[in-house]
């Protein structure tokens, strides 16, 4: 079967993926555009811009480690590795959490035995768009201690009618290919602690520029990703497409500084943000009722008074036998899905943890299958995925 649903897609006009070419001699104008309107659908007062999520989670830590003695980091054992690399480039440790197997979020509750005099901030992550809860409640427990929210998975997703938790001190989103508003690279940082978007901003003064090469290059795998993501095209080329997949972490990385270029597709994605956004939490929502009454699977149990707007749809096969033969069978119906993180962060990397450390998260890497949950999915692809998965 040639035809393929890919695991995330953007829907896009080719036309306005063409008329973006604009932004390689307009300046910044677009970007202060972008900024403006981040800023009011965020409801936050600074908005900074940058090539990456992953630089922007960087900057943040490089401005908080300044005047202070703090050096520990608290992430979920059970998140992208790129987050450790950020972490050890500002010269900062990093200290695992496990995961809850409710909802595949940190699990707060285990904290206070992980909080020492050295944390610097814990990073609450909203794993495949599922709101983790409770931030607020973390500020108020820990008030020395700082609260970055990462969004990069969760574009759209809301908690009590907002985007961005309130509670956190400082939040930050991605714009890479696979994300909810996918610009081929690129994110932000909001905020509304004046005094803290200044010292960010400061650290980002140092990104690199953009050359008109890289912006041209840039364009280029926009308007190709803009077409690739055609079902019956994907499924034709996707023995190429492979080749180019991410399947692990950075070693480094350099912080570089966001495009117009980018920003004006950004501007046209974030039009349509509200509608993408419902598609994804009913396309969701639609596979949890299909799927929540198997004994042989976990679903998330989505918090009380959040939307989540799924990057992608992750459940958990408690064979993971079954879990190989539905991946197979739904290849051969047309539906791309992924593994994901094959490993948690402390199998990733040598962390100084016993391998046997994290048992939730080690329990979600080997038996996670993620699904698609975008635009480009109908009603009878989530019956025929629901079905599939039910049968193998």
């Amino acid at each position: 079967m040639i035809r393929k649903i890919p695991i995330t897609a953007a829907v896009l006009p080719l036309t306005q993926i063409i008329g973006s070419i604009r932004g390689l001699c307009s300046g910044e104008k677009a970007q202060e555009e972008l900024k403006q309107n981040l800023a009011a659908v965020l409801k936050r007062r600074h908005i900074i811009l940058s090539d990456s999520g992953l630089s922007a989670f960087y900057l943040i830590l490089a401005a908080l480690k300044k005047g202070s003695s703090r050096n520990e980091v608290i992430l979920p054992a059970y998140t992208a590795g790129s987050l450790v690399v950020s972490v050890r480039k500002a010269g900062l440790k990093p200290v695992l959490c496990d995961i809850s197997l409710n909802d595949f979020n940190m699990d707060a509750a285990l904290l206070p035995g992980i909080i020492s005099q050295n944390t610097l901030c814990i990073v609450g992550v909203h794993m495949f768009g599922i709101v983790m809860p409770g931030l607020g409640r973390l500020k108020k427990r820990f008030p020395g201690i700082f609260i970055i929210e990462d969004a990069c998975q969760s574009f759209g997703s809301r908690m009590q009618g907002e985007m961005a938790d309130a509670a956190a001190d400082v939040s930050f989103f991605s714009f890479n290919r696979g994300k909810n508003l996918p610009t081929y690279g690129g994110g932000c940082i909001a905020l509304n602690n004046t005094e803290l978007a200044q010292k960010i901003i400061k650290e980002a003064m140092s990104a690199q520029e953009t050359g008109l090469g890289d912006k041209i290059r840039i364009w280029m795998k926009m308007l190709a990703m803009s077409v690739v993501v055609n079902p019956r095209l994907y499924g034709a080329i996707y023995p190429m497409l492979c080749r180019f997949k991410e399947v692990s972490p950075p070693h480094d990385f350099s912080v570089k500084r966001y495009t117009d270029v980018q920003a004006q597709v950004a501007l046209d994605l974030l039009r349509q943000a509200d509608a993408s956004a419902a598609k994804r939490v009913y396309n969701g929502m639609r596979l949890i009722a299909g799927l929540k009454d198997s004994d042989a699977l976990i679903v998330p149990d989505i918090p009380a008074h959040t939307k989540p707007a799924f990057n992608r749809f992750p459940v958990v096969f408690k064979d993971a036998d079954k879990r190989s033969r539905a991946e197979k069978a739904l290849w051969r119906h047309g539906f791309e899905t992924s593994r994901m993180y094959m490993r948690p962060l402390h199998m990733m990397f040598d962390l100084g943890y016993a391998k046997a450390g994290f048992p939730n998260a080690e329990y979600l890497a080997e038996r996670l299958l993620t699904l698609p949950v975008h635009l480009l999915l109908t009603e009878s692809d989530l019956k025929k995925i629901i079905d599939t998965i039910r049968e193998s």
